[in-house]
């Protein structure tokens, strides 16, 4: 899998000193464009699918890219984050969507001491 930038979305996080997706990426593969500020891949083969940097941007500019044999085409997959969970999004080629929770805590009821 992977993910793709689109570039007319991202900008860049410019309040922050580096941009949320290239923080969040634990193989630093993620750097910023200096002529347009503008986050990219470097290269896409070593991405690790940990899609830490999709839920971290606040624009919904990065996004899962799905395999073929999975999406059926071009479909997209974006993340909400909410406090206890994420709330997966799956636009399909004919533009049907589906969403999906993953929990991202642990209910305290549910922890062992």
């Amino acid at each position: 899998m992977g993910i793709r930038i689109d570039e007319n979305a991202c900008h860049g996080c410019l309040k922050l000193p580096e941009a949320r997706c290239v923080t969040a990426c634990p193989g630093d593969l993620i750097g910023i464009r200096s002529d347009n500020r503008k986050a990219f891949m470097r290269v896409q083969a070593d991405c690790w699918d940990c899609y830490a940097c999709v839920k971290m941007c606040p624009v919904s500019a990065v996004e899962v890219v799905l395999p073929h044999s999975i999406a059926a085409g071009d479909a997209h997959l974006f993340p909400k984050m909410k406090r206890e969970s994420v709330r997966w999004t799956l636009t399909t080629p004919d533009g049907r969507t589906e969403t999906f929770d993953a929990p991202t805590r642990v209910p305290e009821e549910q922890l062992e001491e």
